[in-house]
């Protein structure tokens, strides 16, 4: 199946909006460390588009605005093994598997909590696919903005999020498209057949591990169970704005364990608690799963 490139997902048009742009987003640097990869132009104009799209998002979706400074980096090496190496030296064990990871600070206010400046750097390697580079990066800069304007993020909501923006929908391809459809059909499927854990233990987790143990070994699934969450939060602005003042409430973002504590607010605020949300929840399964084709079916 044919990819796009980054050259091609963007247009004239794009870049115009880009440059167009109000300068009041503009609160961020972009850096590419030097690594012998050559960014090349499109990359670096859907980086550059997507950060300011996704401060723009999060500052609507919490309704805060972004830190004065924000400094993203980027680390793309040419091969694997030179990501390995890099990761290792930082103490970092990865595999094929992990694309990319992200690493960030942040300076904050002791008192209010609030995040005057942060600094993340994204290290990823060149997939010999295009699509796969630019949605990697996409996914991690997603967790860069994320964690400049949150001190703690419940690990469903930090991969959830972070799968949903890193594919907008400028630079939707067909195989971005089939991917999207076996997501909501999987969801459907694990639905139907009882397959997906317990809601409240799916939100209360705070690392992959406990994903791989409710999964059978299959994180992955925890990052679509995430996007799923988060699509259903975007759905209607009410629910834009709940999660909004769940996620910024001073007991979940300063709490030690965030997905627990978010956990027990939506319960307790959320009309009929969750049991009420998982149903609403299970439901927006269905209807997305009913808009899609299975990959490979004919129009």
């Amino acid at each position: 199946m044919s990819q796009r490139t980054p050259h091609q997902v963007l247009s004239w048009a794009l870049l115009l909006t880009v440059l167009l742009l109000p300068a009041r987003l503009a609160a961020f640097e972009v850096r590419y460390e030097k690594t012998g990869y050559a960014v090349t132009s499109g990359m670096d104009y859907a980086i550059r588009y997507e950060l300011k799209q996704l401060i723009a998002r999060h500052e609507q979706v919490l309704r805060r605005k972004a830190p004065a400074e924000i400094n993203v980096s980027y680390r793309i090496f040419n091969t694997y093994e030179e990501y390995k190496a890099y990761s290792a030296a930082q103490g970092r064990a990865v595999s094929p598997q992990l694309l990319g990871y992200t690493a960030s600070k942040k300076s904050y206010k002791p008192d209010s909590g609030e995040i005057v400046s942060a600094q993340a750097e994204v290290i990823t390697w060149k997939h010999p696919q295009a699509a796969v580079l630019l949605a990697t990066v996409l996914h991690e800069t997603t967790h860069a903005v994320t964690q400049s304007f949150l001190l703690h993020v419940p690990l469903w909501m930090n991969e959830g999020s972070a799968d949903w923006f890193g594919k907008p929908a400028w630079a939707e391809s067909e195989a971005q498209k089939s991917d999207r459809a076996r997501r909501w059909l999987t969801l459907r499927f694990m639905l139907d057949e009882k397959k997906l854990p317990p809601l409240r233990a799916y939100l209360e987790a705070e690392s992959y591990d406990e994903w791989s143990k409710q999964f059978g070994g299959n994180i992955g699934m925890g990052y679509v169970v995430g996007y799923s969450l988060f699509d259903y939060f975007m759905s209607a602005p009410t629910a834009q704005n709940f999660l909004g003042t769940l996620l910024k409430a001073p007991t979940i973002e300063r709490g030690a364990k965030p997905g627990a504590l978010f956990t027990a607010q939506l319960d307790k605020l959320w009309r009929g608690g969750l049991p009420e949300f998982e149903r609403g929840w299970h439901n927006w399964i269905r209807y997305k799963a009913g808009l899609e084709k299975p990959p490979g079916a004919k129009p």
